[in-house]
């Protein structure tokens, strides 16, 4: 059965009147279709309401809210169908920490949305930093959806450009839903929630087209798939018919400043007109919608932490310094796409924590030589002009007597203010390095690699320790890499070389098939991670051994 859900009577009325319905208990009813109307009692009771009738019903595997949302920006239109992709709240302009991912529906316009706690705000400037659209009940249909395990959708029309205008106005204001293509997308859920095998495939794949629907259950019977090969067959599917990532800059951000923040240590200008203040950096962090925002706040909790093993040029652990989150570049492959859930750079200035901790960790681990790593969840220099942060930790590090490594990761050219220091043994300036193929392909807003390479020599001139970081390496471009690595080889300071090659942990991968799926491919579940197939990683690293003389491999 599938449950379609509304808020107003009026929104959905014209929808009731092409169905032969019949009222039973609260529902109306008609073959596998039920409808619950919330007659405005409001979204806290309709989320309840609608986690009753699903615990009740089992029979129901699929639930839609039909309404009316508006819009919050150019890209949705007034009479747009679209679906939910994700769903938050926010209170009094304050959103809540825990926002709601929804099923993508492929061949339809999707949405990130916003419920409204309190009454219409009608600010879209910073509505719009969230999401494409507003209304009042959208976050409590998917937490119930959630919260029972069924599988729910948010299916809306634009009806107006966010000016609070009531349901009930609608009529009034001559606006007309697309009744026919509503009814469409309903009837084609119908007919896909009476078939368990359509269901399982739509609900894994988001394929909306019944004949491709039908032509994979045909496929899967007379292969006699089981659900394990089943869920490969969904992953290859997805990644085949993932779209080429698209970039976004990040133009014009607005400022996030955490309250208590040292705003001596920021770097920028910041325009007032664009800049809020906040008491907590995490909830905001983790509703922005991706690389709207900047944020500077101060950490709470882990400063530090352990690496993998395997990832240090002695095959050992290190320890990552958390002093920054993503990146003001946006490379197809970074894992960070799946690890938050935005894309906004948040930096950190309560730098004595850090320093502290750093102390701290010198004491209970005794271990020697010991390596810190700044730039692994973000770029350590392409924040320079942010704040000054890595020359403050530089100038910390030199300080220790001990055998002791900093390590700056990073694929900037801005070494400006590096290189007006004076260089140390313990301080390696590691630049993340690939084929100009590659990164035109999928290093998205990075310096090229000739500008990374000027960097690099600059800072080799004046004695810096040099590491060179192949990290992802793509497998297919074995000549780029040969003639990239006969240019490293003129580094006089040079401390290290790394591969890595493209790997992802499940989780990783997981959000990676939401969010990018096509950097997938080619790569097996293999060693705990996804990864390419072990032949493969070790022809590389066999060519790479004829290619130089000393190198690490990282997490193999």
């Amino acid at each position: 059965m599938l449950l379609l859900v509304s808020e107003h009577k009026a929104e959905i009325e014209p929808l009731l009147k092409l169905y032969p319905l019949k009222k039973h208990s609260n529902l109306l009813e008609h073959d596998n279709l039920a409808v619950f109307i919330n007659y405005g009692q409001k979204s806290l009771n309709l989320g309840y309401s609608v986690t009753s009738i699903l615990s009740k019903h089992d029979e129901i595997n699929i639930a839609v809210l039909f309404g009316y949302s508006g819009s919050l920006n150019d890209e949705f239109k007034i009479g747009d169908v679209f679906f939910g992709r994700k769903v938050k709240l926010m209170h009094n302009k304050k959103p809540v920490f825990n926002p709601i991912d929804m099923p993508y529906i492929r061949g339809e316009k999707s949405a990130e949305m916003i419920s409204l706690l309190d009454e219409y705000d009608t600010d879209n400037e910073f509505l719009s930093l969230f999401a494409d659209t507003v209304d009042k009940e959208s976050y409590f249909f998917a937490k119930a959806t959630k919260s029972v395990n069924k599988f729910g959708l948010v299916l809306r029309v634009i009806s107006d450009d966010n000016s609070g205008m009531a349901s009930a106005d609608f009529a009034r204001k001559n606006f007309r839903c697309d009744v026919a293509k509503v009814k469409d997308i309903i009837d084609k859920l119908l007919l896909i929630e009476k078939d368990s095998v359509l269901f399982e495939i739509f609900r894994y794949t988001g394929i909306f087209d019944i004949n491709v629907l039908k032509g994979l259950g045909k496929l899967i019977a007379k292969r006699r798939l089981t659900f394990s090969l089943r869920q490969k067959l969904y992953k290859k599917i997805k990644i085949n018919m993932s779209k080429p990532y698209k970039p976004k800059k990040i133009t014009k951000p607005a400022i996030f400043l955490e309250k208590g923040v040292d705003k001596s240590r920021i770097g920028i200008r910041i325009d007032k007109k664009r800049c809020f203040e906040i008491d907590d950096y995490t909830a905001y962090f983790h509703n922005l919608s991706d690389r709207m925002a900047f944020i500077f706040a101060d950490k709470k909790g882990e400063f530090l932490r352990k690496t993998p093993d395997s990832y240090t040029p002695d095959k050992s652990y290190g320890y990552s310094i958390l002093n920054a989150y993503n990146c003001l570049y946006d490379c197809s492959y970074c894992f960070l796409k799946g690890y938050f859930k935005s894309f906004n750079p948040v930096v950190f200035l309560n730098y004595e924590d850090y320093f502290k901790a750093v102390e701290d960790t010198l004491e209970k681990d005794k271990k020697r030589p010991l390596y810190f790593y700044s730039g692994t969840f973000s770029d350590s220099l392409s924040f320079g002009a942010f704040c000054d942060f890595n020359l403050r930790l530089v100038e910390f590090f030199k300080g220790i007597d001990e055998d002791i490594y900093l390590e700056l990761r990073t694929k900037s050219d801005s070494i400006e203010e590096l290189s007006k220091l004076e260089p140390s043994k313990k301080i390696i300036a590691a630049f993340s390095l690939n084929p100009q193929i590659i990164i035109d392909k999928y290093e998205h807003f990075t310096p090229n690699l000739e500008r990374r390479l000027a960097a690099i020599r600059k800072l080799d001139d004046k004695g810096f320790q040099i590491g060179i970081r192949f990290d992802p390496v793509f497998v297919d471009y074995i000549d780029e890499y040969t003639e990239l690595i006969n240019k490293i080889k003129t580094i006089k300071n040079l401390h290290s070389v790394e591969i890595g090659f493209l790997r992802y942990d499940k989780n990783d991968y997981a959000n990676l098939l939401i969010k990018n799926a096509s950097i997938l491919k080619k790569l097996i579940p293999a060693d705990g991670m996804y990864r390419y197939p072990n032949d493969k990683r070790a022809e590389y690293v066999g060519i790479f051994s004829k290619l130089m003389h000393k190198f690490y491999v990282n997490m193999e």
